[in-house]
């Protein structure tokens, strides 16, 4: 059962005023403060003692110390060069682990943004697509597009790589405009395999780009908890509508209240985004507890535009009734 409300105007808080001027000192080293431009003039007659004469003994423990220190130095910095420079058989530094190596993906990603990038410039396109591809690939004709139409891709991310002989397969989705008499139309998104060879001296695109299924699985049921009893809906919705309003207004007064005498855990909004509205809440029954989904209007930092988002707040028992237990808002 559904808490509708309308949404009320949040007000964010005001600017804060900014910080006065800082004066800066006079300047005490000047020549007038110093007298006859001496810097320190109160060392202008100081006489001190020679530095006693050393041993020859000791300059030659220092000498000696002197060399093992650089001696050091010299090893640490040659051990450092030797994981950043190439070895002797031309390979380049070793992929650790944490590190793994990301080079294929990013040259896949820039080749297939040009490869589905078709003009009325066919020469420029080939010399474009030369500069990500081995020597000997021909990809002209691969790609045609009726007269008159332009193609443009608007976005690429990588969704898999996977390690084949010589290299590795690049899977990618990319969403197409295709223009026509100044106006833009969606190309859709479609999903491409890359093959890539990675060599000693770096990576570059085998041969065409094979198609293969885009990885969306949209209209696909999923599991979703029971919705609570209607009995407990309302009361529920309503303490967990409570609880977002006082988390976006920052009262921790009322917060502690609605947590039984204990404060919440909580996650705010994501630094600049401020709350503008506050909707519906739906309540769902877990084992043990009740879990609601508040929507709430939201302004990013910079913009006029709103975006609706869930506020996730889990309910539990207490001596006295409901009690919020936990408000999760995004933010850290």
């Amino acid at each position: 059962m559904r808490n509708r409300s309308s949404p009320g105007d949040l007000s964010s808080p005001g600017d804060l005023s900014s910080p006065g001027d800082l004066s800066t000192p006079g300047d005490p080293l000047s020549p007038a403060a110093t007298g006859a431009g001496v810097l320190f003039p109160e060392l202008a007659g100081t006489t001190e003692p020679a530095p006693p004469l050393r041993s020859r003994g000791s300059r030659v423990v220092r000498t000696v110390a002197r060399i093992v220190l650089w001696g050091l130095i010299a090893a640490g910095a040659a051990g450092a060069a030797r994981g950043l420079l190439p070895t002797a058989d031309g390979h380049g530094p070793a992929q650790t682990a944490d590190r793994p190596d990301r080079r294929g993906e990013a040259v896949a990603v820039a080749f297939l943004r040009e490869y589905l990038t078709v003009g009325d410039d066919p020469a420029a396109r080939e010399r474009r697509l030369s500069r990500f591809t081995v020597a000997g690939a021909d990809l002209r004709g691969s790609v045609s597009v009726p007269a008159g139409v332009d193609q443009y891709v608007d976005q690429v991310v990588a969704a898999a790589s996977e390690p084949v002989a010589g290299g590795v397969e690049v899977t990618l989705l990319a969403h197409v405009l295709q223009v026509s008499s100044g106006a833009y139309r969606d190309g859709g998104t479609v999903a491409f395999v890359v093959p890539v060879a990675v060599q000693p001296r770096g990576v570059a695109v085998r041969g065409r780009p094979r198609p293969t299924s885009v990885p969306i699985g949209s209209g696909v049921a999923v599991p979703r908890p029971r919705a609570a009893p209607a009995a407990r809906s309302r009361s529920a919705g309503q303490l967990a509508r409570q609880a977002v309003e006082a988390l976006v207004a920052g009262d921790e007064t009322r917060l502690a209240r609605l947590g039984g005498g204990r404060h919440p855990s909580t996650r705010p909004l994501p630094a600049g985004w401020h709350a503008i509205g506050i909707g519906e809440a739906e309540v769902m029954e877990t084992p043990g507890a009740l879990e609601a989904e508040v929507t709430v209007r939201v302004r990013p930092p910079t913009g006029r535009v709103s975006y609706v988002v869930p506020v996730r707040v889990d309910l539990g028992a207490g001596p006295s009734g409901l009690t919020v237990r936990r408000i999760d808002a995004g933010g850290p």
